[in-house]
Protein backbone atom coordinates (compact mmCIF):
# COMPACT_ATOMS: atom_id res chain seq x y z
CA UNK A 1 0.00 0.00 0.00
CA UNK A 2 0.93 3.96 -0.84
CA UNK A 3 2.12 5.53 2.56
CA UNK A 4 -1.13 7.83 3.44
CA UNK A 5 -0.17 11.59 3.69
CA UNK A 6 0.27 12.38 7.50
CA UNK A 7 2.42 15.41 7.76
CA UNK A 8 5.33 13.82 9.83
CA UNK A 9 7.75 11.37 9.86
CA UNK A 10 8.82 8.62 11.54
CA UNK A 11 10.94 9.83 14.19
CA UNK A 12 12.94 8.38 17.13
CA UNK A 13 11.94 11.11 19.02
CA UNK A 14 9.22 9.62 22.07
CA UNK A 15 6.85 12.45 21.45
CA UNK A 16 6.48 11.85 17.51
CA UNK A 17 5.48 8.18 18.83
CA UNK A 18 2.88 9.30 20.68
CA UNK A 19 2.08 12.71 19.33
CA UNK A 20 -1.44 12.57 16.57
CA UNK A 21 -0.07 12.91 12.88
CA UNK A 22 -0.15 16.77 12.34
CA UNK A 23 -2.61 16.40 9.26
CA UNK A 24 -4.32 12.95 8.43
CA UNK A 25 -6.82 13.18 5.42
CA UNK A 26 -9.17 10.24 7.58
CA UNK A 27 -11.84 10.39 4.58
CA UNK A 28 -9.21 10.19 1.70
CA UNK A 29 -7.44 7.51 3.74
CA UNK A 30 -10.50 5.14 4.28
CA UNK A 31 -11.90 5.27 0.38
CA UNK A 32 -8.16 4.54 -0.69
CA UNK A 33 -8.30 1.93 2.15
CA UNK A 34 -11.90 0.45 1.10
CA UNK A 35 -11.49 0.75 -2.29
CA UNK A 36 -8.36 -1.57 -1.98
CA UNK A 37 -10.28 -4.10 0.22
CA UNK A 38 -12.90 -4.01 -2.32
CA UNK A 39 -10.74 -5.14 -4.85
CA UNK A 40 -9.01 -7.60 -3.47
CA UNK A 41 -12.15 -9.00 -2.22
CA UNK A 42 -13.79 -9.11 -5.70
CA UNK A 43 -10.33 -10.57 -7.34
CA UNK A 44 -10.53 -13.61 -4.40
CA UNK A 45 -14.00 -14.39 -5.25
CA UNK A 46 -13.69 -14.29 -8.89
CA UNK A 47 -16.08 -11.75 -9.21
CA UNK A 48 -15.42 -9.48 -12.68
CA UNK A 49 -16.57 -6.14 -10.80
CA UNK A 50 -16.60 -4.43 -7.44
CA UNK A 51 -20.27 -3.62 -8.09
CA UNK A 52 -20.98 -7.40 -8.58
CA UNK A 53 -19.50 -7.51 -4.82
CA UNK A 54 -21.50 -4.58 -3.48
CA UNK A 55 -24.32 -6.06 -4.41
CA UNK A 56 -23.34 -9.16 -2.65
CA UNK A 57 -22.79 -7.21 0.54
CA UNK A 58 -25.78 -5.38 0.45
CA UNK A 59 -27.84 -8.86 0.26
CA UNK A 60 -26.07 -9.88 3.18
CA UNK A 61 -23.44 -12.52 1.32
CA UNK A 62 -21.57 -14.00 4.44
CA UNK A 63 -18.41 -14.78 2.45
CA UNK A 64 -18.95 -11.17 0.74
CA UNK A 65 -19.03 -10.26 4.24
CA UNK A 66 -16.31 -12.17 5.62
CA UNK A 67 -13.88 -10.81 2.67
CA UNK A 68 -14.39 -7.41 3.03
CA UNK A 69 -13.79 -7.32 6.83
CA UNK A 70 -10.32 -9.27 6.48
CA UNK A 71 -9.16 -7.07 3.85
CA UNK A 72 -10.51 -3.60 5.31
CA UNK A 73 -8.57 -5.19 8.51
CA UNK A 74 -5.56 -5.76 6.55
CA UNK A 75 -4.81 -2.42 4.90
CA UNK A 76 -6.25 -0.30 7.95
CA UNK A 77 -3.78 -2.44 9.98
CA UNK A 78 -0.77 -0.99 7.24
CA UNK A 79 -2.24 2.56 7.69
CA UNK A 80 -2.17 2.11 11.66
CA UNK A 81 1.33 0.96 11.57
CA UNK A 82 2.47 3.47 9.57
CA UNK A 83 0.75 6.50 11.60
CA UNK A 84 1.73 5.41 15.05
CA UNK A 85 5.17 4.52 15.99
CA UNK A 86 3.79 2.80 19.32
CA UNK A 87 2.22 0.31 17.09
CA UNK A 88 3.95 -3.41 17.29
CA UNK A 89 1.23 -5.46 15.42
CA UNK A 90 -2.60 -5.20 14.50
CA UNK A 91 -5.03 -8.09 14.18
CA UNK A 92 -8.10 -9.40 13.27
CA UNK A 93 -10.41 -11.68 15.21
CA UNK A 94 -13.87 -12.55 14.75
CA UNK A 95 -15.74 -12.41 18.50
CA UNK A 96 -19.27 -12.17 17.86
CA UNK A 97 -20.13 -11.62 14.47
CA UNK A 98 -21.54 -15.19 13.58
CA UNK A 99 -21.38 -14.19 9.73
CA UNK A 100 -23.89 -17.24 8.70
CA UNK A 101 -25.87 -16.91 5.94
CA UNK A 102 -29.31 -15.80 8.70
CA UNK A 103 -26.96 -13.60 10.73
CA UNK A 104 -25.39 -11.58 8.05
CA UNK A 105 -28.48 -11.09 5.76
CA UNK A 106 -30.28 -10.15 9.64
CA UNK A 107 -27.43 -7.79 10.33
CA UNK A 108 -26.52 -6.10 6.93
CA UNK A 109 -28.42 -3.18 7.98
CA UNK A 110 -25.98 -2.72 11.01
CA UNK A 111 -23.69 -3.99 9.27
CA UNK A 112 -21.38 -5.91 11.52
CA UNK A 113 -18.63 -4.61 13.17
CA UNK A 114 -14.93 -5.04 12.09
CA UNK A 115 -13.33 -6.24 15.31
CA UNK A 116 -9.42 -5.68 15.22
CA UNK A 117 -6.76 -5.65 18.28
CA UNK A 118 -3.57 -3.72 18.50
CA UNK A 119 -0.76 -4.81 20.14
CA UNK A 120 0.93 -1.40 21.20
CA UNK A 121 4.13 -0.14 23.67
CA UNK A 122 0.95 1.56 25.45
CA UNK A 123 -2.54 2.93 24.99
CA UNK A 124 -2.51 6.49 24.33
CA UNK A 125 -4.91 9.40 24.04
CA UNK A 126 -3.69 9.94 20.30
CA UNK A 127 -4.07 6.40 19.18
CA UNK A 128 -7.53 6.51 20.39
CA UNK A 129 -8.45 9.83 18.20
CA UNK A 130 -6.76 8.14 15.75
CA UNK A 131 -9.09 4.99 15.36
CA UNK A 132 -11.90 7.11 16.27
CA UNK A 133 -11.33 9.22 13.42
CA UNK A 134 -10.83 6.46 11.16
CA UNK A 135 -14.05 4.96 12.36
CA UNK A 136 -16.04 7.84 12.16
CA UNK A 137 -14.60 8.34 8.23
CA UNK A 138 -15.33 4.57 7.31
CA UNK A 139 -18.83 4.60 9.38
CA UNK A 140 -19.49 8.04 6.81
CA UNK A 141 -18.15 6.07 3.67
CA UNK A 142 -20.45 2.39 4.29
CA UNK A 143 -23.44 4.97 5.08
CA UNK A 144 -23.12 5.79 1.93
CA UNK A 145 -21.52 2.96 -0.37
CA UNK A 146 -24.52 0.54 1.33
CA UNK A 147 -26.61 3.18 2.10
CA UNK A 148 -26.95 2.00 5.67
CA UNK A 149 -27.84 5.57 7.35
CA UNK A 150 -28.78 4.37 11.16
CA UNK A 151 -24.81 2.76 11.01
CA UNK A 152 -22.90 4.20 13.94
CA UNK A 153 -19.45 2.16 14.13
CA UNK A 154 -17.87 -0.12 11.44
CA UNK A 155 -14.54 -1.09 13.72
CA UNK A 156 -14.34 -2.74 17.34
CA UNK A 157 -10.76 -1.71 17.76
CA UNK A 158 -8.85 -3.23 21.22
CA UNK A 159 -5.33 -1.95 22.61
CA UNK A 160 -3.02 -4.55 24.69
CA UNK A 161 0.16 -4.26 25.55
CA UNK A 162 2.98 -6.40 27.13
CA UNK A 163 1.76 -6.35 30.68
CA UNK A 164 -1.63 -7.29 29.34
CA UNK A 165 -0.29 -10.26 27.15
CA UNK A 166 1.62 -11.47 30.06
CA UNK A 167 -1.01 -11.62 32.09
CA UNK A 168 -3.64 -12.68 29.44
CA UNK A 169 -5.90 -9.69 30.86
CA UNK A 170 -9.08 -9.05 28.78
CA UNK A 171 -8.58 -9.16 25.07
CA UNK A 172 -4.95 -9.66 25.32
CA UNK A 173 -6.12 -13.05 26.04
CA UNK A 174 -7.29 -13.57 22.82
CA UNK A 175 -3.61 -13.80 21.48
CA UNK A 176 -3.04 -16.85 22.84
CA UNK A 177 -6.41 -18.45 22.08
CA UNK A 178 -6.18 -22.25 21.27
CA UNK A 179 -9.67 -22.30 19.61
CA UNK A 180 -9.68 -18.97 17.73
CA UNK A 181 -6.80 -16.89 17.56
CA UNK A 182 -6.69 -13.46 16.00
CA UNK A 183 -5.24 -13.12 12.67
CA UNK A 184 -2.50 -10.68 12.15
CA UNK A 185 -2.79 -8.41 9.26
CA UNK A 186 0.28 -6.45 10.11
CA UNK A 187 3.56 -6.14 12.15
CA UNK A 188 6.37 -3.62 12.31
CA UNK A 189 8.97 -4.39 10.71
CA UNK A 190 11.74 -4.42 13.86
CA UNK A 191 8.88 -6.16 15.73
CA UNK A 192 9.88 -10.14 16.18
CA UNK A 193 7.51 -13.12 15.83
Amino acid sequence: MSKVPIGRGRGNSPESATSMPRRLDAAGTVQAVVNKALKISADKMGLRDIKLLIARLKAGDPVACSYCHYNIAKELGEVLGSLDDNIRAVYAYDFDDNLTDINCVDNVSSFPLIHMLIRADRNTKALNALTESIDRALVHHQRSLLGLEELQHVLDIQVVDDEDIRNRTGYAALLRSIYRPPIEVWRSSGEAR
